[in-house]
């Protein structure tokens, strides 16, 4: 094999991982974000890692190569799918809790998966969005990438497989951030359909969905206008979170 063979064979493995991590982390990985901008950062981050990695281990056997390839994508899949849990915990709060205040049908469009959200879990998305490219952590996936490299080496081996319980405890994790969010919401919405059904039993007479809807809807856009100053401080400790967790599975995945 010749050296500029091993130097494409190289570049290669450096642009799998970087657009695996790119194209599945969240808010730049959106599908609003145009695939030629993404296939374009990608590049550019390979060609950057290219001169600080050493020479790479050359394959016996298409079988081999096969593998060195899929433990590539395997890096990025796990770090986008890690951080991607952050915000699906976040969505699913807001999502029960538009249930909860009667906009079960009031649907928008969520521009990073294309998927009909209610309009409350939409508002938590967004804040969330803003204040992960507040803190900067977009850039983050960046320096996971270059420290990736040192942690697991280009066609690195697998130490053990204690990374799947770890991600599949942070899937859980998900029921965890949507009451972490939303507790007080949940808690006053819940009361007050306890009190409606209640009253319900005992004055029949009275139209009950006519009076608990507006007070459902008034109640808990009041309890989101306060508890908007709380949110920022809870995302922002989520975020770290998730980034401690992105460095937890990469050493996990090194043994």
């Amino acid at each position: 094999m010749s050296v500029d063979l091993l130097s494409f064979y190289k570049f290669f493995l450096l642009l799998i991982r970087a657009s695996f991590i790119v194209f599945f982390a969240p808010v730049i990985g959106s599908r609003l974000i145009p695939s030629v901008a993404k296939i374009a950062l990608s590049v550019f981050l390979a060609f950057l890692a290219f001169s600080s990695v050493g020479a790479v281990h050359i394959p016996q056997s298409y079988m081999e190569m096969f593998l060195t390839v899929f433990k590539e994508m395997l890096i990025g899949l796990s770090v986008g799918f890690a951080s991607r849990l952050v915000f699906d915990g976040i969505q699913f709060g807001g999502q029960y809790v538009g249930y909860m205040m009667g906009f079960a049908v009031v649907n928008v469009i969520d521009p990073q998966s294309e998927a009909h959200l209610p309009i409350i879990s939409q508002f938590e998305n967004i804040i969330a969005i803003l204040i992960f490219l507040a803190i900067g952590g977009h850039l983050w996936f960046f320096s996971a990438f270059s420290d990736s490299l040192a942690i697991l080496p280009l066609g690195f081996q697998l130490g053990s497989l204690s990374w799947i319980p770890f991600i599949i405890k942070l899937f859980g994790n998900i029921f965890v951030i949507a009451i972490k969010v939303n507790a007080p919401v949940f808690l006053v919405l819940f009361l007050i359909q306890l009190v409606m059904a209640v009253i319900a039993r005992v004055v029949p007479q009275m139209n009950i969905f006519m009076v608990g809807f507006p007070i459902q809807i008034a109640v808990g856009f009041f309890l989101l206008f306060v508890s908007v100053k709380a949110m920022g401080y809870l995302f922002s400790d989520l975020f770290f979170s998730m980034r401690e967790h992105i460095y937890t599975i990469m050493k996990l995945m090194a043994g």
